[in-house]
């Protein structure tokens, strides 16, 4: 089963420091804070949560850039942070200001 795509808009709650991989590629973990108003069953729900996120290579060099507080959109996949730590991560494909 290959469905595993997500798109998220809110803004960057937590930006972590730019590190490198042993093999060299750029990595940076950030929290985005989402905020929305979704109908559920017919009703309107408020919906708040905050989902860690990491990019890759040149998008991490992108996020990197940017501040706490800017709006993003974007694209990607989720999986669990690591094969101890179930934790579900937003794996960024795509990122846009916004």
């Amino acid at each position: 089963m290959d469905c595993n795509q997500t798109i998220i808009c809110g803004r960057i709650a937590k930006l972590g420091v730019l590190r490198y991989t042993p093999a060299g590629v750029a990595v940076i973990e950030f929290t985005i804070n989402h905020v929305s108003r979704q109908k559920e069953a017919g009703v309107a729900r408020q919906i708040i949560f905050d989902i860690l996120a990491v990019a890759l290579g040149q998008l991490a060099l992108t996020v990197a850039g940017f501040k706490i507080n800017n709006t993003v959109k974007l694209t990607g996949f989720i999986n669990r942070k690591s094969h101890m730590n179930h934790q579900l991560v937003l794996h960024t494909d795509h990122i846009e200001l916004i």
